[in-house]
């Protein structure tokens, strides 16, 4: 008995040292009912197709009246289902299904079989249609605003969205065009051939902005067979320089700067973009202790006319931003605030300049309605806490008042107004006293003077009120003796 026993474990062991084969598919056939093998290797995403099977019997008797069904949810079916009428043993029979996948990937293949087994295909590989889209098209210049005849980078990427090859049939071209014809582009149209899937074509060209100013409007379309048709869209300001060739620039109208930067020009190639409440300067380059000035020309936007400083560092690639903003992110100064300005700098710092100064103007009709005469105005900057810095008038237009303020530097700022305090009560008794005094003063050198004066003026009014009142007197008995009254 014991031997029965170790023979009967032994048998056992051995069953479970045997490799196991895991199949995809739930209730898998085994190599002694059904085997499968796919003819259709891929398809694509979204499209009907025939996905071709062949199923091979390998039993030892012959199958009549099976049922093969393709199951899984990785697809909607037209032809899902097929009948074998009869398949004899070691046979095989191929089996057309036709599908739509809705998935893209591998996706296993799994065939009914009759509900005796499901017999494992393999996968097959569901390509989604390739599909081109510009997912950016940008600018070198970062704000989209360049000087007239400048030269810049329009660059692209391009994507196929789908896992099918982009491109295969009819290779992939990329054309660019500006619409408005205001930039010349070099190498506008050309091919860039297949894209792989889910992959991307990084593209870029050469730009020469017109010497007018204006809007370049870029299209790029791009287009390969299979993937479609994308198209994207970019436009880039071409905007008026505040310096000439020689660096000399312009003023804003209604008067200028009251600064001891008043005469500083913008350096050769520098361009102002105001829209929106936000002005946009950008300046190529500037030599150390160099002195920059550059007018706004549309102040209304911010209230800033001027901004300017002297470097005290070679600079390159400057950006300077002025924004008008609606509150101060930093508490409030000890003033009545007519606006708040924000001054952003890029590869531009404080510590890179000696001295700087802004301008800027106040409307006439508010000073008037808060009762402000047009030297109370100050500018207040921000910078760990709010210090007042010295600002003086420079002008008027029909509208606004024009200041000048020196500041340590450009940060967040804040226009004030500050009404003049009334004399405390010990003002209004210094002044009382000395008032009184004065007269102490004169009487003690006149007093003598006044005294006689005055008595002679006493006995003039006097006579004159006596003898003018007797006259009356005199009159008024003539009357009564005249008419007897």
């Amino acid at each position: 008995m014991k031997v029965k026993y170790i023979f009967g474990l032994a048998i056992i062991l051995a069953l479970t040292m045997l490799p196991v084969s895991y199949s995809a598919c739930s209730n898998a056939c085994s190599s002694a009912q059904y085997t499968c093998s796919l003819t259709t290797s891929s398809m694509t995403k979204g499209s009907s197709g025939t996905l071709t099977s062949s199923v091979t019997n390998q039993q030892s008797q012959s199958q009549s009246s099976v049922t093969a069904t393709i199951l899984g949810n990785w697809f909607s079916g037209e032809t899902t289902s097929q009948v074998i009428s009869s398949i004899t043993a070691g046979e095989s029979k191929s089996l057309d299904f036709t599908i739509t996948p809705n998935s893209d990937g591998s996706n296993d293949v799994c065939i009914d079989m009759g509900g005796t087994c499901t017999a494992d295909c393999g996968q097959v590989t569901i390509n989604s249609a390739a599909d081109l889209s510009i997912v950016s098209l940008t600018s070198s210049d970062s704000d989209n605003s360049v000087a007239p005849s400048a030269s810049f980078t329009v660059s692209a990427t391009i994507q196929n969205t789908g896992t099918e090859i982009a491109g295969s049939t009819a290779a992939m071209t990329a054309t660019l065009v500006d619409s408005n014809g205001k930039c010349t582009i070099t190498d506008a149209s050309r091919t860039v051939g297949t894209v792989a899937g889910l992959a991307s074509s990084s593209q870029s060209w050469s730009v020469s902005a017109g010497s007018a100013t204006g809007t370049c409007a870029f299209t790029l379309t791009a287009a390969g067979t299979p993937g479609g048709t994308g198209t994207g869209t970019l436009s880039v300001t071409i905007a008026s320089t505040t310096a000439t060739t020689s660096g000399s620039s312009s003023s804003s109208s209604g008067g200028g700067s009251g600064g001891s930067l008043a005469k500083a020009k913008a350096p050769e190639g520098t361009t102002v973009k105001t829209a929106s409440s936000e002005t946009v300067i950008r300046i190529p380059s500037t030599a150390k202790n160099m002195e920059v000035g550059i007018d706004i020309d549309s102040p209304a936007e911010t209230g800033v006319r001027r901004i300017a400083f002297i470097s005290s560092a070679d600079l390159s690639n400057v950006s300077i931003t002025i924004k008008k903003i609606s509150s101060s992110p930093a508490g409030t100064p000890n003033a009545e605030v007519y606006s708040y300005i924000q001054v952003d700098l890029v590869n531009l710092s404080d510590a890179k300049i000696s001295t700087a100064e802004l301008d800027f103007q106040v409307e006439k009709s508010w000073l008037t309605s808060k009762g402000y005469s047009s030297d109370a105005v100050r500018l207040s900057r921000y910078a760990a806490q709010w210090s007042e810095l010295p600002t003086q008038e420079t002008g008027s237009d029909a509208a606004n008042v024009f200041y000048n303020a020196k500041t340590p530097g450009f940060s967040v700022f804040a226009v004030t107004a500050i009404k003049a305090a009334p004399p405390d009560n010990e003002e209004i008794k210094n002044a009382v006293g000395n008032v009184a005094e004065k007269v102490r003063q004169i009487w003690e050198s006149y007093g003598w003077y006044i005294t006689l004066a005055t008595l002679a003026v006493a006995l003039i009014i006097g006579w004159i009120y006596y003898h003018g009142h007797q006259h009356i007197k005199d009159a008024r008995y003539q009357f009564q003796k005249k008419y007897k009254i």
